[in-house]
């Protein structure tokens, strides 16, 4: 969506990914805040000013940075900010309200809100601050155990979650032992008796099921599962996650 200075709450709204595969999803109806997308290089902002598309684009889309300006937004807005940033560690929450709320800017940092900014801050104040805790997050994200491979899947060992530029792929318990082995050592081929021995836990079993774990995890993984290039097969030894780009 291109940002303007007065969002249309009706509006049919697009989920972008800027090129680090990065949202910032904000709740705003009027100030800098609606000028954000295209402020920051590499960065696509959505905005919306109905509350509910913002609750609901805030539970679906995981965003990593999420500013939320009291009004439109109510207490209902800024306490499911504040769960979903108890939730998801590497979410950064910034609090956008009138210059005489102080109370209000209080409470949200008090609540888990990263920061917390008069609606009279300046845009180019507005986006450093954004891009300053997105680039904390991510550094903090990185140290923290998150592996990175192919074009915007990261790892997260941590939380036992695999996410595509920032959405996140279900996995069953198998498959993310599996990915979690061959992502913790990218070009190291690995036996089916070896994957076997270190995800079920027994060496003993049939190769076929780690075939069709391969299988399950492609589909997820692979541009085109019929022509690996993530999770390849090392032809009279077994497979090995190939990281390609970073």
């Amino acid at each position: 969506m291109t940002s303007s200075s007065q969002p249309d709450p009706a509006a049919a709204f697009t989920i972008r990914h800027g090129a680090a595969g990065v949202i910032w999803l904000v709740l705003a109806s009027d100030g800098p805040a609606t000028q954000l997308d295209g402020a920051v290089p590499g960065i696509v902002v959505t905005v919306v000013a109905d509350p509910s598309r913002f609750r609901e684009l805030l539970a679906s889309h995981r965003p990593r940075v999420v500013v939320c300006s009291r009004p439109p937004g109510t207490p209902a807005e800024l306490q499911a900010v504040a769960e979903a940033r108890r939730r998801r560690p590497a979410m950064r929450a910034v609090l956008l309200s009138p210059p005489d709320a102080v109370e209000v800017r209080l409470d949200a940092l008090a609540s888990g809100f990263d920061d917390a900014l008069a609606f009279t801050v300046p845009l180019a104040e507005l986006a450093g601050r954004l891009a300053w805790h997105d680039s904390r997050s991510r550094a903090r994200a990185g140290a923290a155990g998150v592996l990175r491979f192919g074009e915007g899947f990261e790892l997260d060992t941590t939380g036992h979650e695999l996410r595509h530029n920032g959405d996140v792929i279900h996995l069953r318990p198998k498959e993310y032992g599996l990915l979690a082995l061959l992502a913790a050592h990218p070009g190291r081929a690995y036996t089916r008796v070896e994957l076997l021995d270190r995800v079920w836990g027994s060496p003993r079993g049939g190769g076929r099921t780690v075939d069709v774990h391969v299988r399950w995890l492609r589909s997820k993984v692979e541009p085109n599962p019929d022509a690996p290039v993530t999770l390849v097969t090392v032809r009279g030894v077994g497979y090995r996650l190939d990281p390609g780009p970073r």
